[in-house]
């Protein structure tokens, strides 16, 4: 044997047993059935798609229902499924979270049992007060909160053909409220209050002459199914799975508001920017359209808006301008002062960053309001921002950095009232803001267990053992098949871990109704760049 023979017969071993062991490490597979999560039902020609590395690859199921995937690697793997009828969805999926299907030696990832959810429909049409269809509508469906201290969310959003008619599909069972937002096709905006030319436009094009026909001179209100215009008599619509519901809204023309904007502050380049809005469900802004022109300098008049609670916000995008937030309930016309807007304290400060940090970039410091715009100011080269006046009110402290991840380890103010990340502003003077960065993020890969074995669809729990800051520092997963969890962009702190089954209906942010899960939890305390490995107990779920 020479040693040219030895060596290629090296490698010749070497490269066979490579493919050997890849071949090894392929040869699992997911498979499974398909059923209707009420009947239990096989559905036969289900489509399912199972993420690997990234990429979607798709199978059917058979007459029968079942389905399966050959030739993978160990790992963990998203599956979704499909049918006509049937809302798509991934395995187990509760909200934004499923269960991964995890595969490798040992685990059984070949019985795996797909519940998929008959489709709930809501349709309708929208009409005006002669019965007519009204097209282009803007139709927005917000699912109604499970837990009481929620607003409703928006979910989906149409418009309405040239019938009138909309149509939300693929809805899982729950409660919905539709809210629609038109403009009558025939409305004529005009100028009632002496017009010299007008400076913007936010809606249809008023007449030309700039005066309006009072009968065409009208809009519509946002209206709530069944069509009403006050949000408290909104009627919600339950719907259950596989359930179609019909919920017509009749629009009603109103005379259009006409209000006079006095006391504006200057502007070198004309009118200051406008622009106005509604709250739905007490948080959420709908943008209104609307005309103005000057009726003389610091004076405009608005035409074309509904009645009801309207914020204006005045200068909104002007450089080196502070805005002006005026809110008011408006019936009918009126002079709206813009010299007295909200009380308000001018914000500014410095954001402090840890160091080695680069270069700010385009790094901002956001404050955030339910309901409201954020307001958003950028970071100079040291650090510094100038917010401007912003209303009295509660803000949460945000801070947007581009590259390395960083969180907020302290917050400090002057002229204002900090409760952990948040901002109490309470009085008109100017506040000093001090925003202290940090890095190194903690992250947590466990078990969750019930009698020493992995229990998958857990809802896997960390919250902040003080009890505050739930919203941000609260991190949250979904076991996977094999019970598998893994949490991670933990901020430094002391925690409680805790797994409940079937928990994903709790108000879990409630102290009340967690208290009693946080007796069997798990306490820790998480430091910069922790890496933990643990497994948590499930505790049984509500009853």
């Amino acid at each position: 044997m020479t040693w040219r023979w030895a060596f290629s017969a090296a490698l010749t071993l070497a490269f066979l047993a490579e493919a050997a062991s890849q071949n090894a490490n392929s040869d699992y597979s997911i498979a499974g059935i398909v059923v209707d999560s009420r009947t239990g039902t096989p559905i036969r020609h289900a489509q399912l798609t199972l993420d690997i590395k990234g990429e979607e690859v798709g199978g059917v199921a058979d007459d029968s229902g079942r389905f399966r995937f050959d030739h993978l690697e160990a790992g963990k793997y998203r599956l979704y499924a499909s049918a006509a009828g049937y809302v798509r969805e991934g395995l187990n999926q509760h909200g934004t979270f499923l269960t991964a299907v995890v595969v490798g030696n040992g685990l059984d990832s070949e019985h795996v049992t797909f519940r998929l959810h008959p489709q709930a429909l809501i349709h309708g049409r929208v009409t005006d007060q002669n019965g007519e269809g009204v097209r282009n509508a803007n139709v927005q469906l917000f699912a109604a909160p499970r837990n009481p201290t929620d607003r409703p969310s928006l979910c989906e959003q149409s418009q309405s053909n040239d019938l009138g008619e909309y149509r939300f599909p693929h809805l899982l069972a729950g409660g919905y409220f539709v809210v629609v937002q038109a403009q009558p096709w025939y409305a004529q905006t005009g100028f009632s209050l002496a017009p010299i030319q007008t400076s913007g436009s936010h809606g249809p094009p008023p007449r030309s002459d700039g005066k309006s026909d009072p009968t065409l001179d009208v809009v519509y209100p946002i209206t709530f199914y069944p069509g009403v215009t006050d949000e408290r008599s909104a009627n919600e619509i339950s719907l259950s799975e596989g359930e179609t519901a019909e919920a017509n809204v009749p629009l009603q023309a109103v005379p259009a508001l006409h209000l006079r904007l006095a006391n504006l502050p200057g502007n070198k380049n004309g009118p200051p920017a406008l622009s106005a809005y509604q709250k739905v469900f007490g948080a959420l802004p709908f943008g209104m359209t609307f005309q103005t022109t000057e009726i003389s300098p610091g004076e405009l008049e608005l035409a074309g808006l509904p009645p009801g609670n309207l914020t204006f916000v005045v200068n909104r995008g002007e450089p080196g301008q502070n805005e002006r937030t005026i809110e008011a309930n408006v019936s009918g016309g009126g002079t709206l002062d813009a010299s007295k807007p909200l009380s308000s304290a001018t914000v500014a400060g410095r954001v402090i960053l840890p160091e080695g940090s680069g270069p700010v970039g385009n790094a901002g410091v956001m404050l955030l309001k339910e309901g409201d715009p954020a307001s958003f100011a950028r970071l100079k080269k040291d650090g510094s921002f100038t917010l401007g006046a912003l209303p009295l009110d509660t803000y949460r402290i945000a801070v947007s950095f581009p590259g390395e991840a960083k969180y907020i380890q302290k917050v400090s103010a002057s002229g204002a009232r900090v409760s952990g990340r948040s901002l109490v502003l309470t009085g008109t003077n100017d506040v000093d803001l001090t925003i202290v960065m940090s890095r190194g993020f903690g992250e947590i890969s466990g078990v969750a267990v019930r009698d020493n074995r992995g229990v998958d669809g857990v809802m896997v729990l960390l919250v902040p053992d003080s009890g505050t800051n739930l919203e941000d520092d609260s991190r949250m997963d979904q076991s996977d098949s094999d019970g598998s969890f893994q949490l991670g962009g933990i901020i430094p702190g002391k925690y409680r871990l805790l797994a409940i089954q079937d928990g994903w209906g709790l108000d879990w942010r409630d102290p009340m109704v967690l208290k009693p899960y946080l007796e069997k939890a798990q306490s820790l305390e998480i430091s910069a760049n922790d890496s933990r490995k643990m497994s948590v107990q499930v505790q049984p779920g509500p009853r």
